[in-house]
């Protein structure tokens, strides 16, 4: 697991919980895991490694790569030392351009996931879960290979055959709360408020828009459902809420810069996505 932050470390700590031998690929040593939750808690010992170097064994079976978009580079000592023609490697990352690992990867497969797990890092190797605890996945061998890999794992695996527009949807979920807690450093019931939720609602249109055009179905009567379900249930902080309110870069060209690399594509005009974009461009450093 290269990058066990909120994420990488939920999935971690469930794979070594079911038995099998994983390897956390850290910037700071822990030695268990340690999960808060109603649905699926871990606590359960842990193999770190914190530098490259140190692992010696040559290419690995599975590696999951659940750094930051923009922390991918960083990463990349890890997978040159991990990856070989035969690794599977699972992109556990937000955005649509997960093709960013290929240059790394050593030839390796790399499998495209849509990320579903709220968690929220509160040290090392503990993380408290909220909500939601699956990874979507285009269907077809390797994902039948990675459902048999969660077989006895909490965590669920979802094939699909229609892989667009999930990974559209999410990206539209992202562009929208991300964006606008990360401006406003405020939780996700900052959208109780008008002005914002109206913010909410243009942002998710547009990026709907894009999505169409690159063969997701996805329907603008689903946008005002979504915000609604987002004050109703409380959800809290995003990913870039917590990066802003720490003081950490955020990942927004691989969400905002995203949708709008794709938006030109097409020759779609997103001015809501674009002026967040340039808002957060302006604000803090894309990379560390």
């Amino acid at each position: 697991m290269v990058g066990p932050g909120s994420v990488g470390l939920f999935f971690a700590a469930h794979l070594a919980a079911a038995g099998h031998e994983v390897v956390a690929c850290a910037r700071r040593p822990f030695d268990r895991y340690l999960v808060e939750s109603a649905t699926h808690p871990v606590d359960t010992a842990a193999t770190v490694l914190t530098d490259p170097a140190a692992h010696t064994s040559g290419p690995v079976p599975w590696v999951f790569v659940a750094v930051k978009a923009h922390q991918t580079e960083g990463a990349a000592g890890w997978l040159d030392r991990l990856c070989g023609p035969d690794t599977r490697v699972v992109v556990a990352q937000n955005g649509i351009e997960h093709d960013r690992v290929v240059p790394f990867a050593n030839g390796a497969t790399v499998i495209p996931a849509v990320v579903y797990c709220g968690a929220e890092l509160i040290e090392p190797g503990h993380v408290t879960h909220h909500q939601s605890a699956h990874l979507v996945v285009p269907a077809g061998d390797d994902a039948d290979a990675l459902v048999e890999l969660f077989a006895d794992a909490l965590p669920e695996i979802r094939p699909t055959d229609d892989f667009a527009t999930p990974l559209w949807l999410k990206l539209s979920l992202n562009v929208m709360a991300n964006g606008l807690t990360a401006l406003t450093r405020r939780t996700q019931m900052v959208f109780a408020e008008p002005g914002i939720e109206r913010a909410a609602l243009r942002l998710l249109k547009e990026t709907f828009t894009v999505g169409r055009a690159e063969g997701a179905d996805l329907d603008d009567a689903l946008a005002e459902k979504i915000v609604a379900g987002v004050v109703k249930r409380g959800i809290p902080g995003t990913s870039m809420y917590y990066d802003t309110v720490a003081g950490r870069p955020t990942e927004h060209d691989a969400i905002h810069g995203a949708a709008l690399r794709a938006a030109e594509r097409h020759g779609i005009d997103v001015p809501s996505i674009a002026m967040v974009h340039a808002l957060l461009d302006a604000r803090a450093p894309i990379a560390d």
